[in-house]
């Protein structure tokens, strides 16, 4: 029973127009292995799948993996079955052997009995049916294998056994038409081709449930494109390519494309469509694999020889107006309006709607009401238009004029007139360089662009106010439906314009945005940018984030020719480079045509996942999960980073680092899509990949632990070992240097102290010696001006006598012997001054600090034998009482006029009486006493002395009173450290009792 339904056959209404598409032509010159494609398949991963007869290949969208060197006795492949879902693909090598395609790679795989690519029944062998590619013009009986059961086709039957009930059914239908299978299936319905009846019937398990009149599928000339597991069916009739699908119980034929001559399409084998990324795959038998890229974007070219195009405008809800005064929408050329003589760069619309262009020496204004055919022509003498635009009062305009002296330098103004006419002139703000671009930011300013810089202008006060101090020239200036204004230059990248300050906004990879021409804003918030090379797009927000913050990544979307364009040069330099339609559209121009799309429509491609699992280590191919072992001897280890990707490249940010090193910045990889290293150490490393997603800016994150064990050497537990050996080694070294450093030290210690100690008595000497020398010196001072002063006395005296007597005439005796008497006391005192002055000298001539012992006695017998004849005269005996046997190392010359003056000043003072010297011995002291019995000293003058020998420093000396005789004493006393003590005898006479340090032998 035949039952009609409802047929959706679009072709009677569809009207085939010319889409624009890309043409990409792979063979052995550029990656593939052999020119035969036979079937092509996408995995569960996002990967294409090719068979060819020199390998099975694998494409992300950027290269070609080809496995060619499987243990087969062939490496011809045919078509893929299986499962993309299940991820188990298989693939028939020579000789009935197997290839398996199991995440994301192929192996050999053994045979059996679920996936045979041929079986037997009943004796008879059915080839597997899972592709059109296995036409043939010899007979051959195949099987179909679907969820609920299984389809054995032969020339005069179909069978169908369920896998549940293991009935089998025949159902009365030639599915081959001249030796070639007529059956497809789509989901779990197949549909047989009864070409001689012009009938479409569909069949579900062992029932004919529908029955469809569809002359494309049942034409003769048509050529049927069937893949089960990609679960796609496409018709080819003249030229034209449709898909046909099974949707809510309808079977839907769709034109997809007009083929152009272009496209190779006579051998073709295999066909593969991927909606999502809007790509159709064609594989030849003999011409290798096309990729055509369908776009949403439309290139317009004119239908005269001219296809370059500058300013614009919108002239209805689709379409635009030219300068050249042509109208085209997204179809093509729609009518001419004939502008005359018009320059590229200047058109706009006034308030009236009507069109303002311009030409050499003329403004023309065509009229809206004579349907832009009639216009009026303002003469304008050396100067041109550059902008225009109008409001409720009056018109704005930047005036162009070139410059003097024939140069191609050009200045100009912003004239505002005084009211919407170009009649009067009401002011004019002139400006050194030719103006470019202008907009006003509100009622009282606005800003105008020039060759070198952007100025803010006062309509208050006319002055213009140059922002920035960078000389840059400025493209376009827009303001975005947030208030913002952005500027564009010319080289030198666009920007932001915030409270008076120009933000550089981020370069692209390629640095094409630094030429941007135009921005035009769509209301999802996306910038679309047209430049020298090529479309972008980028979300505002992410713009103001990197105007707050420059670390802030801003991500561009790059459109190029291989999305629809003819070229990748935009155009700009004129007033309006861009047109926003009504319908949704924007128009570019370019140097090659119109480009006409809806941003809505334009969709941004994004990998969905990436696969960090092979790497070359030393040429040698490896496949990991999660963690790679590696060991020290590999010299370059290149990690490939697969993620299938069918866009523009330009578009792919895949970024890696390496642990170890927290401050290195993101590594971008390149279009290879590897990552190399070298040289790497022992350890766990990790390596971080993330990939770009979205527009938003997210990414998301693989990690690989890359392990390298360490030698033997470099292993923790042999280091353990090693500090160990060494600790103990250490410590018997430093046991045994300490040991040895003790008995060092104690050796130097005692030759330290014995230094020491004898350092101590020299400082210690010196250190006496300093004193006892400033003693000296300062004694040495005051007695030399003390004996000086005495001294000057009786020269002084005896000069003034001698004088006086020279001046007298006559002389009496008794006067002559007082003035003679006079002089000679006065002479004797000199001379005893100088005697004693003299003994002092020799006292430092001679001086000798010798250690030898010598006698004292000795010593006081020579004093006493020197004095003793004096002595005698004044019957005054001189006796010796000192020990004969002590012995001492006090200074010999210094005791020696200590005596002989204490004994000089006895004898003097001693009549008829007696001397004696005695000697005592107090601890380390030697006590001499010298008593005699002539007149003594007076009590005034052993207070005197007394006093002098403690405070002998400071106390003044009375030379000329006492004499120099004990004052010598006392100093000579100071010298060898000793004292004197002065005491009158009971009886009669004076006792001197030196106390004198004796120095001992050491």
């Amino acid at each position: 029973m035949h039952k009609h339904i409802f047929l959706i056959f679009l072709l009677a209404c569809f009207k085939v127009y010319s889409q624009q598409y890309n043409i990409q032509l792979y063979n052995t010159d550029n990656g593939l292995p052999q020119n035969s494609v036979k079937d092509i398949i996408k995995d569960k991963y996002g990967f294409l799948w090719i068979t060819t007869e020199n390998g099975i290949v694998r494409y992300d969208g950027a290269n070609f993996l080809v496995y060619k060197n499987f243990p087969l006795n062939s490496q011809r492949f045919t078509y893929f079955y299986g499962s993309p879902d299940k991820d188990s693909i298989f693939s028939t090598g020579g000789y009935g052997r197997i290839i398996l395609l199991h995440e994301k790679k192929p192996t050999v795989y053994e045979n059996n009995k679920k996936n045979q690519n041929f079986i037997s029944k009943d004796n008879i062998e059915y080839f597997l049916y899972s592709s059109n590619y296995s036409y043939g013009v010899v007979p051959v009986n195949y099987y179909m294998k679907l969820k609920k059961g299984m389809y054995y086709l032969k020339e005069n039957f179909l069978l169908y056994k369920s896998y549940h009930t293991k009935t089998e059914e025949k159902l009365k239908i030639n599915p081959f038409h001249e030796n070639i299978p007529r059956i497809f299936a789509i989901n779990e319905s197949v549909f047989f081709l009864d070409i001689r009846n012009q009938k479409v019937k569909q069949i579900e398990e062992d029932n004919i449930i529908n029955s469809y009149h569809i002359p494309l599928l049942t034409d003769r000339k048509s050529k049927i494109f069937w893949n089960q597991i990609n679960n796609q069916v496409f018709i080819l009739n003249e030229n034209t390519l449709y898909t046909c699908r099974y949707e809510t119980g309808q079977l839907k034929i769709t034109p997809l494309m007009q083929m152009s001559n272009n496209i190779k399409k006579d051998n073709l084998i295999s066909i593969y469509y991927d909606e999502f990324y809007k790509k159709l795959y064609l594989g030849s038998s003999t011409d290798g694999l096309q990729i055509i890229s369908f776009s949403e974007f439309t290139a317009i070219k004119s239908p005269k020889s001219h296809s370059i195009f500058y300013s614009l405008l919108p002239f209805s809800s689709s379409s635009v107006i030219t300068y050249w005064g042509e109208v085209y929408d997204r179809n093509g050329f729609i009518t001419d309006k004939k502008f005359k003589d018009t320059s590229p760069f200047f058109m706009d619309y006034d308030q009236n709607r009507n069109i303002i262009v311009r030409n050499e020496g003329h403004a023309m204004i065509y009229k809206k009401e004579s349907s832009y055919k009639n216009f009026i022509s303002l003469p304008i003498k050396d100067f041109f238009i550059n902008g225009f635009f109008y409001d409720e009062n009056r018109y704005y305009a930047i005036i162009v004029k070139p410059g003097k002296n024939g140069t191609n330098q050009f200045y100009g103004m912003l004239a505002v007139y005084k009211d919407t006419s170009f009649n009067s002139l009401e002011k004019k703000i002139i400006f050194n360089d030719e103006p470019t671009r202008f907009l006003r930011i509100n009622r009282d300013n606005m800003l105008v662009g020039t060759i070198k810089g952007l100025y803010k202008v006062s309509l208050i006060t006319n002055k213009a106010h140059l922002i920035g101090t960078d000389e840059i020239s400025i493209r376009n200036i827009i303001k975005s439906k947030n208030g913002n204004f952005w500027i564009t230059t010319l080289g030198k990248g666009f920007y932001l314009l915030k409270n008076d300050r120009l933000i550089k906004m981020p370069r692209d990879s390629n640095d094409n945005i630094s030429s941007a021409h135009t921005i035009l804003e769509d209301s999802n918030g996306f910038f679309w940018i047209p430049t020298n090379n090529g479309l972008y797009k980028v979300l505002e927000s992410q713009l103001l984030k990197y105007a707050q913050d420059q670390s802030f990544k801003v991500n561009y979307y790059r459109f190029s020719k291989d999305s629809g364009f003819n070229t990748n040069e935009f155009n700009g330099g004129s007033n309006v480079c861009s047109a926003k339609l009504e319908n949704g559209e924007f128009v570019l121009p370019s140097l090659d045509g119109l480009v006409f799309f809806d941003p809505l429509k334009i969709k941004s491609y994004y990998p969905e996942n990436l696969y960090v699992e092979r790497c070359l280590v030393d040429n040698q191919e490896l496949y990991f999960k999660n963690n790679l072992y590696l060991d020290q001897e590999s010299d370059r280890i290149e990690i490939f980073i697969d993620a299938p990707y069918f866009a523009n490249p330009d578009n792919m940010v895949i970024q890696a680092k390496l642990s170890g090193n927290p401050q290195k910045k993101w590594q971008l990889i390149g279009k290879e899509r590897k990552f190399s290293i070298s040289n790497l150490g022992y350890g766990n490393h990790i390596l971080t990949v993330r990939i770009l997603v979205s527009d938003t800016g997210k990414f998301i994150y693989k990690k690989v632990n890359i392990i390298i064990p360490p030698y033997f050497y470099q292993t923790f537990w042999f280091k353990i070992i090693i500090f160990l050996i060494l600790s103990f080694l250490l410590y018997f070294l430093v046991k045994w240097r300490l040991s040895f450093l003790k008995k060092k030290n104690y050796e130097l210690e005692r030759v330290i102290n014995l230094r020491t100690k004898k350092l101590s008595d020299t400082v210690e000497k010196l250190e006496t010696t300093k004193i006892r020398l400033h003693k000296e010196i300062e004694q040495q001072k005051k007695l030399i001006g003390t004996i000086t002063h005495d001294i000057t006395t009786p020269i002084k005296f005896i000069a003034h006598t001698a004088k006086e007597i020279l001046e007298k005439e006559e002389f009496d005796q008794k006067l002559t012997e007082k003035i003679l008497h006079s002089i000679y006391k006065s002479s004797d005192q000199l001379y005893n001054f100088t005697i004693t002055l003299k003994e002092y000298a020799d006292i430092y001539s001679h001086r000798e600090d010798k250690t030898e012992f010598y006698s004292l006695y000795q010593l006081i017998e020579e004093k006493r034998i020197l004095f003793s004849t004096i002595a005698e005269n004044d019957n005054t005996a001189i006796i010796n009482n000192v020990n004969p046997f002590l012995q001492t190392q006090i200074s010999k010359n210094i005791l020696a006029v200590i005596l002989h003056n204490l004994l000089d000043n006895s004898v003097k003072f001693t009549k008829n009486g007696t001397i004696t010297i005695n000697n005592t011995l107090e601890n380390e002291n030697i006590i001499l006493l010298i008593s005699d019995t002539g007149i003594g000293m007076d009590e005034k003058k052993i207070e005197y002395y007394t006093k002098l020998q403690d405070n002998i420093e400071s106390e003044k000396l009375l030379l000329q009173k006492y004499g120099m005789g004990l004052h010598l004493v006392l100093q000579l006393l100071q010298m060898i450290n000793s004292k004197i003590v002065f005491e009158k005898n009971k009886l009669q006479g004076t006792s001197f009792k030196l106390i004198l340090t004796n120095k001992k032998n050491d």
